[in-house]
C-alpha cells in the first residue's frame, strides 16, 4: 500500500478491513434487535469503493457481504472525517446504495434487490447535528400530509460520532478501541487532553508488546499522527513518548523520517513530471502557436511514457491533427 495514500482512509480500511475488527463494531454497536439479524460468521469483505475521486479527501468506504434474515445482503460503512456534519451524506448514501444495486441487478435472475444496511462513522470537530433520517432533507417534509409523502424516498442510515464532543462510549477489543481511540483524538481542540489521549493510546501498544501485527498498527497510528499535527507538535509529541517507552519514541523517530524522506521523494518526481510537461508544451506551441490553452490540460493527463512517446513524434509532425492523436479526448 502506498504509504502517502490518505491517512484517514489506510488507517480506517486496515482495522475495519479486518473482519474480526468489523465483526466486533456490529456486536459491540449495533442495536440488539438489528444484530440478532445478522449472521456475523457470514460476513466478507468486498473490494468495491463508491467514493467519487474529488470526495476521497473527505471520505472512505468499505462494503461486506453478508447473510441478514437468511438472505444475501451487504453492510455499507462510510466513514465521515470532514471537521463538520455534512447536511448532503444521506444524499450520498442513497446514491452509493444505488451504485451497489445497479450491480446487482446485472447479475441477479430475480427482480429483487439485496437489502443494504448503511452505517456512518463521523470523527469531525464539532457533534454530529444532522438528522440520520434521509426524508428530513426534504424541504417541506415537515407539513407534508397524506400521498404526497410516498414520493419521499425513506431510509435512515445508523450514525456513530466518534466526534470529542459526542459522549459515544469506545467499546469492542484492542484493536477496534485503538482505532477509535484514535479518531476521536483526532476531533481534541485542547492540547492537553489531546496529549492525554496520545498518551492512554501509546501505553496499550506499549503493554500489548511487539508482535508483527501490533507493529504494523502502531505504524499506521504514527502515520495518522504525522499527517494530523502540525511538524513542531509532531516533534514534542516524539519526546513525550520517552515517557512512556524509550523505544517506541526512536521507532515513532524513525517512521516519521522515513515519511517525511519518502513525501520528498514524491515531491521531487512530481516536479519532474511537472517539468517535462512544461517543457514539451513548450516545443508544441512553437511548432503549432495556434494551439488552443486547453490541449495544455489534456497534455498533463499523459504518463511518463507517453510524454516521452509524444516528444519523440513531434520532431516529424506536420499538423495539429497528427498531436491530437497523442491526447486524450
Amino acid at each position: 500500500m502506498d504509504r502517502l495514500n490518505n491517512p484517514h482512509d489506510r488507517f480506517f480500511k486496515e482495522v475495519l478491513g479486518n473482519v474480526a475488527n468489523t465483526q466486533a463494531f456490529l456486536e459491540t454497536y449495533l442495536p440488539s434487535d438489528v444484530l440478532q439479524t445478522i449472521d456475523v460468521g457470514t460476513i466478507q469483505a468486498e473490494k468495491d469503493s463508491f467514493i467519487e475521486q474529488d470526495l476521497k479527501e473527505f471520505y472512505a468506504d468499505l462494503l461486506f457481504r453478508a447473510t441478514i434474515r437468511n438472505r444475501e445482503a451487504y453492510v455499507y460503512i462510510l466513514l465521515e472525517h470532514k471537521s463538520y456534519s455534512d447536511y448532503n451524506i444521506g444524499v450520498q448514501l442513497l446514491r452509493y446504495m444505488s451504485a451497489i444495486w445497479d450491480k446487482e441487478i446485472k447479475k441477479r435472475k430475480n427482480r429483487r434487490l439485496p437489502l443494504i444496511l448503511p452505517i456512518v462513522l463521523y470523527q469531525g470537530k464539532e457533534k454530529w447535528g444532522v438528522s440520520t433520517q434521509f426524508a428530513d432533507r426534504i424541504e417541506g417534509v415537515e407539513t407534508m400530509e397524506g400521498s404526497l409523502k410516498k414520493a419521499i424516498p425513506h431510509f435512515e442510515y445508523y450514525l456513530y460520532d466518534f466526534s470529542s464532543n459526542s459522549g459515544e462510549e469506545i467499546k469492542g477489543p484492542d484493536d477496534l478501541r485503538l482505532y477509535l481511540e484514535t479518531i476521536r483524538m483526532a476531533s481534541i481542540k485542547d492540547p492537553e487532553k489531546f496529549n492525554e489521549a496520545y498518551i492512554r493510546i501509546t501505553t496499550v501498544f506499549v503493554t500489548r508488546g511487539e508482535t508483527e501485527i501490533s507493529d504494523q498498527l502502531y505504524e499506521t497510528f504514527i502515520h495518522y499522527i504525522f499527517y494530523l499535527i502540525a511538524r513542531e507538535d509532531f516533534l514534542r509529541l516524539i519526546q513525550l513518548t520517552r515517557t512512556v517507552s524509550v523505544e517506541r519514541s526512536e521507532r515513532m523517530q524513525t517512521i516519521a523520517e522515513w515519511l517525511k524522506q519518502e513525501g520528498i521523494e514524491k515531491g521531487l518526481i512530481k516536479g519532474r513530471e511537472e517539468g517535462r510537461e512544461e517543457l514539451l508544451w513548450k516545443l508544441i506551441t512553437k511548432k503549432f502557436p495556434q494551439l488552443p490553452s486547453r490541449y495544455y490540460e489534456k497534455l498533463k493527463a499523459l504518463t511518463i511514457d507517453q510524454l516521452d512517446t509524444l516528444g519523440l513524434d513531434l520532431i516529424d509532425m506536420r499538423s495539429e491533427e497528427e498531436l491530437k492523436r497523442h491526447l486524450p479526448m
